[in-house]
């Protein structure tokens, strides 16, 4: 997209109206498969595995487990329907202890809400950055300033990435949601798909959207997906990692969103896509 028609698109773009809203049951009604991703396949088998290996596994098996922990996490949340597991469910807490001592952030704060004496387990771990607060079954998402918030369910998986400055010079709040696990056309056989966030202050808006529709290969879409508003950017058709990207503009932060994912998954988790877009607003989310 040219600079001069992106900044005309930035000019005529509405402040975000959050309305809140059930998340949508159709990706819980998915399949859960196990990933053929070079762990033992069988739980009982993963789990004996993981045990004998904490403190001592290599660096590149950290991502397979934390996506292997949250194949099961979605498989709870499928049998619950989405809803929160109850207090009395020793596998519930037992699978976000897990996450969270393989460090996966916002883990430790389901566990807590899982366990009678949250106040015996360890304290929450900060997220530099933001402020991330769990109210059963969903997480608000808030940056450390109040200028944006989103809400998202306990299932997902999450990785704030704080407040960095890039190749373009801009502060940008940088965020990555990982959603329930469901089949996909990948070796693998399942996957999650990804949703990346990037907020900059709205001075800044022609070079930090220009970085990251460029950045992630995106162009301008005709039709807005499911007659959504805002301005909307997708992959080439032939590629075979599908992205969908939407800029919202608040007070003080403009937002880049991405919605990535193999065939596959992204068509079966796209509407918990639109729902979180619908809790974003400034300040804390819209539940």
């Amino acid at each position: 997209m040219r600079p001069l028609a992106l900044c005309a698109t930035l000019t005529i773009l509405t402040s975000v109206v959050a309305v809140a809203q059930r998340w949508d049951v159709g990706p819980l009604r998915s399949p859960t498969p196990i990933p053929r991703d070079g762990l033992p396949p069988e739980r009982a088998a993963f789990f004996t595995w993981l045990v004998v290996n904490s403190g001592k596994l290599p660096n590149n098996a950290y991502q397979r487990v934390q996506e292997r922990l949250y194949t099961y996490i979605s498989q709870l949340a499928k049998d619950h329907a989405g809803a929160f597991p109850p207090a009395s469910d020793t596998a519930a807490f037992n699978l976000f202890r897990a996450a969270a001592q393989i460090g996966v952030p916002g883990a430790d704060r389901v566990a807590r809400a899982l366990y009678a004496h949250p106040d015996r387990l360890p304290a929450p771990t900060p997220i530099p950055g933001f402020d991330l607060a769990f109210r059963p079954p969903l997480f608000a998402l808030t940056s450390d300033d109040s200028t944006w918030g989103v809400c998202f369910p306990y299932y997902f998986m999450a990785a704030p990435g704080g407040r960095q400055t890039p190749a373009n010079g801009v502060s940008t709040e940088l965020v990555v949601l990982s959603t329930l696990v469901a089949p996909d056309r990948s070796p693998a056989g399942s996957s999650q798909a990804t949703i990346f966030i990037a907020a900059a202050p709205v001075a800044d808006s022609l070079k930090h959207v220009t970085t990251w529709l460029k950045q992630f290969g995106v162009g301008p879409v005709t039709s807005p997906p499911e007659s959504a508003a805002g301005s909307w950017f997708a992959s080439p058709a032939a590629e075979p990692m599908r992205r969908l990207a939407t800029i919202r503009r608040l007070p003080q932060r403009v937002l880049v969103i991405f919605y990535i994912g193999q065939p596959g998954t992204f068509e079966t988790n796209r509407p918990h896509f639109f729902n979180l877009l619908a809790t974003l607003r400034d300040g804390r989310c819209a539940a």
